[in-house]
């Protein structure tokens, strides 16, 4: 899975930047606003990773809105307020 794209939410909590991606349950953090970004990046990825090797990753996606398209998932849409 090549392309993947997600919403984060970045926030700081003390001295301490939160990252944090709803539809999917993971967060990261880092000393920086860009560090917190680089950091969720990698936390999605390790996240995809692990439950596409346990066998679970379409029905995580599914449930968190992402729709199949030709081998690839695209985020259902997601509504602001």
């Amino acid at each position: 899975m090549r392309d993947f794209s997600f919403d984060t939410h970045i926030f700081k909590e003390g001295d301490t930047y939160v990252a944090y991606a709803p539809a999917l349950d993971v967060s990261s953090c880092g000393a920086t606003e860009d560090e917190a970004r680089r950091n969720i990046r990698d936390a999605v990825r390790g996240f995809l990773a692990a439950s596409a090797e346990m066998g679970t990753l379409s029905d995580i996606l599914e449930e968190a809105g992402y729709e199949p398209r030709i081998r690839q998932f695209h985020s259902g849409g997601i509504i602001k307020a």
